[in-house]
């Protein structure tokens, strides 16, 4: 894969954006009704809670020196962000579940918390694969409610699994992650969200 395309779709799969599609899935097909303006609002919230504060708070980062790049090709400059984020999300579920909205996007928010969290204590020893921890969480959010719901989500999985490879297909053109991290990001995502929306709801 080129290099040029490798970015552009590592940019457009990047892992912020599966918190919003994910909550918009949730309020949208599961068997739950919401005003318009009360989904409007909801992904309002998750926007800023789980990528606007982020990616400000990570801005300032990098101009007091904290961290070197905005990038972060190293582990250790994903600490401070990875610590960041969790808190994050972990405040945004806690907003969502005191709105009384559906369990499952709170929790959807509390596993990819917990995710962040694991991949920041393995930091010291390897770099999981946001991008992958981000898709696989999405994964595991699906599978959950399609086995809760009896719901045929067939097509959006096997969309989501052909994802899956196209975007480890870029990170590795990038040199960003080797097998083992991507794969260690994709099951972690996977394993974590599919147990707090499937066991905790």
């Amino acid at each position: 894969m080129r290099p040029s395309l490798a970015r552009y779709l590592s940019i457009l799969f990047h892992p912020a954006i599966y918190p919003l599609i994910g909550l918009f899935f949730i309020l949208e097909y599961l068997p739950y009704h919401y005003p318009q303006k009360v989904v409007m609002l909801s992904l309002l919230m998750v926007f800023s809670g789980t990528y606007l504060i982020p990616v400000l708070i990570s801005i300032l980062l990098y101009r007091f020196k904290v961290i070197p790049s905005l990038m972060m090709e190293n582990a250790r400059d994903r600490r401070w962000p990875y610590a960041i984020g969790a808190l994050c999300f972990f405040l945004t579920s806690h907003l969502i579940h005191s709105a009384g909205l559906a369990s499952e996007a709170s929790n959807y928010l509390m596993g990819a918390a917990l995710v962040i969290v694991l991949h920041l204590a393995l930091l010291p020893f390897l770099k999981p694969s946001a991008h992958l921890g981000g898709l696989g969480g999405f994964l595991g959010m699906l599978l959950a409610v399609s086995a809760k719901y009896a719901l045929n989500l067939l097509p959006f999985i096997a969309l989501l699994m052909l994802l899956a490879g196209i975007v480890s297909s870029a990170r590795l053109s990038l040199n960003a992650h080797d097998g083992r991290e991507l794969l260690l990001g994709f099951g972690s995502g996977l394993l974590v969200v599919f147990c707090t929306v499937y066991f905790l709801t």
